[in-house]
């Protein structure tokens, strides 16, 4: 009897063995995944317990299987063979960032826009998908420089290990001025008074700054204001004739490169213009930009010596181009959640918060371990959709802080443990960024950038720093 159940612990524990190591891979290659557990299904039992995604755990029914030799299992099916599994999802949500896409977006920019410069922006944490990831990537592109929004930003590049330029567009408050010349990053100078303290504080510090100098042209956020040039360009050239800082181009912000062609060209006018009254002051410009991704996509006329595409290098502004201009972009970012539970609710029952949808028949609905606390908008709630094994389900009541519920009635086999793509690609469907901003009455960039910190970053299609990983 000793012998028999020595036999069989051996066999399960073959069978059993822990997902992801070197010897489960090695065995699923010599084997084949999935095989021979349906023999010794009589001998098992199955418990729920906690094993870090909501999963199933099967263990021999006198508990002989030690648990570091134990799977996760999806739950049992009458409907489906019990087998082992090598797509147990890794997290109940998570985002993946193709790298590769991205890289393959960044190439087709930099070639469509030579010889100007080419600088990602990879501010607000490389619009959600992971600014030193991100930046590891597209360094091998040799960029002129990164763009970014804060000091702090900067600095977190300096950090991962991003040694090459780093441009703050954005207005840095005074005490930011010391992370500016410890990070080595290079500033926008938005106004007089800005660029004097930007000065000083470097001359302070026996150091020189690279300012990229702000012309507002029309956003009228920030920037020196093009139409009083004529008084700001002694200031400027007195200012930089006092050593902490060196002019390293001037640039502005078309607010509408993409929709308005008249307003944009007349951008440009002004700050050409606005660049001749410094020359003629004595400053020396050493190049001009002003092109956003919409700039990059629809008039070369816009590129001038440097573009900085942000949103088109994370899958976005597709169809935005003009005719034979640059390519759309590929996405970039997909969101994935595990199907927590599936049930059926009878006709007249109520969904989620408010219940503010009711059945009109028998429906089955599954549970997503996503909500409106990891990205997924509230503006959802009875009207997105979501993919699930390449079947398009509706979203059914509100969108919850941690859950969602979808009706998988007319997808077939739903089962937990399933995964549902929330956006990007799934088989031949896909849930567009731009749809997804549609529907949710957003833009793409704030989609993006409300991907909640919650859910962690994996990262396909390229290595990140010699290789994949997820935060």
């Amino acid at each position: 009897m000793r012998l028999l159940e020595e036999v069989r612990t051996e066999r399960l524990r073959r069978l059993l063995r822990v997902p992801g190591t070197a010897e489960a891979q090695e065995a699923d290659e010599r084997e084949g995944a999935g095989e021979g557990i349906i023999p010794f299904a009589r001998f098992l039992r199955v418990k729920r317990l906690d094993v870090g995604g909501g999963g199933w755990l099967l263990h021999d029914g006198e508990g002989i299987i030690p648990w570091q030799d134990a799977a996760a299992f999806r739950p049992p099916n009458p409907r489906r063979r019990l087998t082992r599994s090598r797509e147990d999802p890794p997290y109940r949500a998570w985002l993946e960032v193709d790298l590769a896409a991205l890289s393959r977006n960044a190439r087709r920019v930099a070639k469509h826009a030579a010889p100007a410069r080419f600088v990602p922006m990879v501010k607000a944490d490389a619009y959600g998908l992971g600014a030193i990831e991100v930046a590891r990537a597209l360094d091998r592109l040799e960029p002129y420089a990164f763009g970014v929004a804060t000091p702090p930003e900067g600095a977190e590049l300096r950090r991962g290990g991003i040694e090459r330029r780093i441009i703050v567009f954005a207005p840095s408050a005074a005490a930011e001025i010391s992370q500016l010349l410890e990070a080595r990053l290079e500033s926008a100078a938005l106004s007089l008074p800005s660029f004097a303290k930007l000065e000083a504080g470097a001359r302070a510090a026996s150091t020189r700054i690279p300012a990229h100098l702000e012309v507002d042209t029309g956003m009228g956020r920030a920037g020196l204001p093009a139409a009083e040039a004529a008084g700001w360009a002694p200031e400027v050239a007195s200012i930089l004739s006092r050593g902490g800082v060196s002019l390293a181009s001037v640039y502005t912000h078309f607010h509408s490169a993409g929709t308005d062609p008249a307003a944009t060209s007349l951008q440009l006018t002004r700050l050409r213009r606005a660049a001749s009254i410094l020359e003629e002051a004595g400053v020396e410009v050493p190049f001009l930009h002003a092109a956003n991704s919409d700039a990059v996509m629809t008039d070369p006329q816009y590129h001038l010596g440097l573009v900085r595409p942000g949103i088109y290098l994370y899958g976005g502004r597709r169809g935005a181009g003009a005719a034979g201009a640059l390519a759309d972009p590929e996405s970039v970012a997909r969101v994935r959640a595990t199907v927590l539970e599936v049930r059926d609710l009878a006709p007249g029952a109520t969904v989620s918060y408010g219940a503010t949808y009711t059945t009109r028949r028998g429906e089955r609905l599954a549970t997503l371990g996503m909500g409106y606390a990891d990205g997924l908008p509230w503006r959802l709630s009875n009207r997105g959709q979501v993919l699930i094994g390449g079947s398009r389900v509706p979203i059914r009541g509100g969108v919850c802080m941690d859950v969602t519920s979808v009706d998988v009635s007319g997808a077939p086999r739903v089962e937990a443990g399933d995964v549902a793509t929330l956006l990007g690609r799934d088989g031949g469907e896909e849930v567009a960024l731009a749809d997804f901003a549609k529907a949710a009455g957003t833009i793409e960039y704030e989609v993006l950038t409300a991907i909640g910190r919650r859910l962690p970053r994996h990262y396909v299609g390229g290595r990140a720093d010699a290789g994949n990983g997820s935060r």
